[in-house]
């Protein structure tokens, strides 16, 4: 029975850390530029390996903030429950980074051509930065706003 427990603790631990994992991960596989991330993922498909691991990273950035820090998994306040709302929102909005690319580019490659039409042209290419932008720099704001009310409420109490 006891080492039920410890087997079930152990799978609650690897699933909090493995988002972490895929995160720095796929942070590595692009840092490397490898070939790999211009070959497809499947044969005759679209979809790149690069643009996955980079849907990945994206989702994994706020989903590990989430699921990795207890006190916004499981808040104990109406303030870490207010963080535990943004980064699952941002989970969501991260998860819908691949569909909403694909919709802007027109296709799984998320290569923008100028082909006069509303997909993949400039503005699409502008929409897809500042969205892709957007998603990552307010995951690492409310992270950092985050650490600092942790803190500041931390020394509060002491």
């Amino acid at each position: 029975m006891n080492s039920h427990l410890t087997l079930d603790k152990m799978i609650r631990t690897w699933l909090r850390i493995l988002p972490l994992l895929l995160l720095i991960g796929s942070a590595i596989l692009l840092l490397e530029g490898l070939p790999l991330l211009n070959e497809p993922l499947f044969n005759g498909s679209e979809l790149r390996f690069g643009a996955l691991v980079v849907w990945v990273g994206i989702i994994m950035l706020p989903f590990s903030i989430l699921i990795g820090i207890r006190i916004i998994r499981k808040p104990i306040s109406t303030a870490y429950r207010f963080y535990h709302w943004v980064f699952l929102l941002l989970s969501l909005l991260s998860l819908s980074w691949g569909l909403v690319s694909y919709l802007l580019a027109g296709n799984w490659a998320y290569t923008f051509v100028n082909s006069g039409g509303v997909k993949g042209n400039e503005q699409a290419y502008t929409v897809f930065l500042y969205f892709t932008a957007i998603l990552i720099s307010l995951t690492l704001l409310f992270l950092i706003i985050f650490g600092i009310h942790h803190l500041i409420i931390k020394n509060k109490k002491k």
